[in-house]
């Protein structure tokens, strides 16, 4: 049974900025936007870390925001949301592995995507693996 994170969020309209940086935050943690305000991430000590300091960040921002932990009971299976976020991520593998097959590439800043995008591949997509290697392969290309 996982346990997931639920974060729920209300920032004023105006400015925009605020609500901006934590829709980009939300993102670059992989959290999957539930409904309207409502973010989900598996529960670990990572992405509960990130869900409290967003929390009060936002509320440093002038909005409202809760957070919470729940497992499923009815609806969505552990394994639906699973697969939910195993496609979320797999969009972002799909690109670096275009970016990857270009001529010219700036391999260690792919790198360092690759890093990034793996932080949060909370449900190990198969994805992960022919990237891996994909990099491994450009690399001794360029030596």
């Amino acid at each position: 049974m996982i346990i997931w994170l639920h974060l729920t969020y209300k920032i004023p309209r105006k400015p925009s900025s605020p609500r901006v940086k934590v829709w980009r935050k939300l993102k670059s943690l992989g959290a999957f936007h539930l409904h309207e305000t409502t973010w989900l991430l598996p529960k670990n000590p990572y992405t509960y870390e990130q869900f409290q300091w967003l929390t009060v960040e936002i509320k440093d921002l002038g909005g409202e925001a809760a957070m919470w932990q729940s497992h499923l009971i009815l609806g969505f299976t552990d394994e639906e949301l699973s697969q939910l976020f195993i496609q979320q991520i797999n969009v972002r593998y799909v690109e670096l592995l275009k970016q990857l097959n270009d001529q010219n590439i700036d391999l260690i800043s792919l790198s360092k995507k690759y890093q990034r995008i793996k932080t949060i591949d909370y449900f190990k997509s198969p994805l992960e693996l022919e990237v891996r290697e994909k990099i491994r392969q450009r690399r001794s290309e360029l030596k």
